[in-house]
């Protein structure tokens, strides 16, 4: 009987090491806690307007190689999740602390074992890094992901804030051999090279927007083409009204050193340029900024000349009658927001805010003097025209 229970016992044994070694194989090495591909590009959905298609740029984007916190790919992929359709990579060109810090982490390796002599424009007269380079980082990034995304060449030309200021070069051929000692003459030649030179940040560490000596002297040669009315968070005013007054394009950029991250945490889309082109190519970009075919989006608010912040609206907006109190003397009307954008609206002493992609309704009684039904027209309140104002835009029915 013993023996018996003893045969049982090491027949159960077995079976229970090969079920546990059966259990065992089965319990993969890796297991992936991700199950699901997620999209991390933010759309931002804004109709056409006026038959051109609405892209979004950004023409001022700094990376490691002058002041910058990311790379250049970093910036392509931070951009394409951003939602935008269009970057400048635009590092400085007179001052790059990251290459400095480069140099130093890599002294080690040098003959002497000290940091390589940093050259720039004060202390060898040129320039002596590749920023044709930099720009074919992000170009190779782009073609590595497939992104379907414009990469304007550009760099970014500083001088004393007070007097010159910073300007931004764009659709360049050839960043390397823009440079020269006189601004002026830089500028002259991104004319040559068929670029463009926008002017940055205009009321940066100045107390006003006027022109200076040397701005009365660029702009009077017609060798600037597009000021940026807003640079992050900061919308200057005034600048609207130089921009109509002598045909000049708005530009918003973020002009950004760490992370766009930030702007999300705010719950905001980051400042950008919306520009009106028939289609993505740099020609087409070009020539929407030059016939100044733009917007400025910044922190909600959108900034520009009257016409096309009203062709924004009424392309975003559907505006629908839905009924009519006869006795009353009123009309409501539906309003179905179908872009990614706030509007604002001033009806009296009130602000009403119609979200991406909500409906709201409204109220329009008749003319006291005339007796006439009033057309839905609305005060938008995070919309700025000229002279600091907002415009009151009639929305088109039935659209």
């Amino acid at each position: 009987m013993k023996k018996n229970l003893l045969l049982l016992s090491v027949l159960l044994l077995g079976v229970s090491v090969v079920c546990a070694q059966s259990a065992t194989s089965k319990i993969p090495h890796t297991h992936s806690t991700r199950k699901v591909a997620v999209s991390k590009r933010t759309e931002i959905i804004v109709p056409q307007v006026n038959g051109y298609n609405c892209y979004k740029g950004d023409f001022h984007i700094h990376t490691t190689y002058s002041d910058g916190r990311v790379n250049p790919a970093g910036r392509v992929i931070e951009a394409w999740e951003d939602g935008l359709d269009i970057i400048a990579i635009t590092d400085h060109y007179e001052s790059r602390s990251g290459e400095k810090r480069f140099l130093k982490v890599i002294a080690p390796y040098s003959s002497d074992g000290k940091p390589m002599e940093y050259q720039n424009a004060k202390t060898a007269g040129a320039i002596k890094a590749d920023f044709n380079a930099i720009h074919q980082e992000a170009v190779d990034q782009l073609n590595k992901s497939g992104y379907p995304m414009l990469l304007i060449k550009g760099c970014e030309m500083a001088r004393n804030a007070k007097t010159h200021g910073h300007f931004n070069a764009l659709f360049l051929k050839n960043i390397n051999t823009v440079y020269n000692a006189d601004m002026k003459v830089a500028f002259e030649k991104v004319r040559e090279q068929g670029g463009i030179v926008i002017h940055n940040h205009p009321a940066w560490r100045r107390k006003t927007s006027d022109k200076t000596e040397f701005h009365e002297s660029v702009y009077g040669a017609n060798l600037i083409s597009g000021v940026e009315v807003a640079n992050g968070y900061s919308f200057y005013p005034h600048i609207v009204r130089r921009c109509i007054d002598e045909k000049l394009a708005m530009f918003g950029n973020t002009d950004v050193h760490g992370f766009t991250s930030g702007y999300a945490a705010n719950g905001d889309l980051r400042t950008m340029t919306l520009v009106f082109a028939k289609n993505l190519t740099e020609k087409a970009v070009k020539e929407a900024i030059l016939k100044r075919r733009t917007l400025v989006y910044s922190g909600g608010d959108l900034i520009g000349e009257e016409s096309w912040l009203k062709g924004l609206l009424n392309a975003s907006i559907d505006c629908r009658m839905v009924k009519e109190d006869a006795k009353k003397g009123v009309r409501t009307y539906q309003l179905t927001n179908h872009s990614s954008f706030s509007y604002h609206f001033r009806r009296g002493k009130t602000t009403y805010e119609l979200q991406p992609f909500k409906t709201v309704l409204f109220t329009f009684g008749k003319n006291k003097k005339t007796g006439e039904y009033l057309p839905p027209r609305v005060r938008v309140e995070n919309m700025w025209i000229a002279d600091y104002k907002h415009p009151t835009i009639e929305l088109e029915l039935d659209k």
